[in-house]
């Protein structure tokens, strides 16, 4: 099967275990996932089946949207609810103030990431590092907020809807708007409703998968190759043409009859149908990234 599962990924479970739940639902098909989610999160988790996890590196670089909850007043020294609290006692904002610190954040800044993360220094990922008690200096990233609001705010705890960037770590975000109110808070609960340019209405639960592969349906949940890049634009080969594709030979795409701009990928389809992904080059060649078949 090559195509894209839209995992609604259940909390307590990573996003490797996961993209493993799907491979051994489908029958120990080859599996990849984007955009990793931490254990505790939810929602949105893009999984690439068969020959198609080749084509990870290229799903949409779009905007990722998440629902958080935050419990004001409380410090963990992951920034969640999975880690050990460090410092209670903060004062609790209004929901007035918090709301409008919420919406100062939009637009671009500089994020610095979190010691419980993958980011990597010098070869070692940071969660490594604060399990052994170690906090490094990290560099700061750039991200921007598109768009946040406040949900609902009762008790201390705060539902925000954050919409930004590839990179940005909630959990950071939530400490940010935290200090920003002179306060300390956590995530309780973190929802990813969206990824790659998928919502979390094209999402299934690893209990739905299941049951539609029992039912031998299971191809109906996969998103195909055409439709995950249904923005790239179609080259129409002959027989000939198709099998230099296949066959790794650059060609002229002016002999499909196309003249298409340099860099651009496109989809290229032959007489059998879809024979894979892609690209224009300086010199006008259109040179394969992916196929689809053997």
């Amino acid at each position: 099967m090559n195509g894209l599962i839209i995992l609604d990924k259940p909390k307590g479970m990573t996003s490797f275990q996961a993209a493993r739940t799907v491979s051994r639902i489908l029958g120990k098909e080859k599996t990849g996932h984007a955009g990793t989610l931490d254990p505790m999160a939810t929602g949105v988790l893009p999984v690439m089946t068969g020959r198609a996890t080749k084509l990870l590196q290229y799903l949409p670089d779009t905007a990722k949207e998440y629902e958080a909850e935050a419990l004001f007043g409380i410090r963990t020294d992951t920034a969640d609810a999975d880690g050990a609290i460090i410092q209670t006692g903060g004062r609790i904002p209004s929901g007035d103030e918090l709301e409008s610190v919420i919406r100062s954040f939009i637009g671009k800044s500089r994020q610095i990431p979190p010691m419980y993360s993958a980011v990597k220094q010098g070869g070692v990922p940071l969660y490594k590092l604060a399990r052994k008690g170690q906090n490094v200096e990290r560099i700061p990233r750039d991200i921007e907020i598109y768009d946040a609001e406040l949900i609902s705010f009762s008790e201390g705890r705060a539902v925000f809807r954050a919409e930004c960037s590839a990179g940005t770590y909630i959990r950071t975000l939530a400490e940010d708007i935290a200090a920003a109110c002179g306060t300390v808070c956590h995530l309780t609960e973190l929802r990813r409703t969206r990824a790659c340019g998928f919502g979390i209405g094209s999402a299934v639960t690893p209990a739905q998968l299941e049951e539609a592969a029992a039912n031998g349906d299971a191809g109906s949940l996969l998103i195909p190759v055409e439709k995950i890049f249904a923005d790239y634009p179609r080259v129409f080969v002959n027989d000939r043409l198709e099998k230099m594709f296949m066959n790794g030979v650059d060609f002229d795409v002016r002999d499909a009859g196309e003249d298409i701009g340099s860099g651009t990928r496109v989809i290229v389809t032959g007489t059998a149908g879809t024979a894979g992904i892609g690209e224009i080059t300086a010199d006008r060649k259109l040179r394969k990234l992916w196929q689809s078949r053997t």
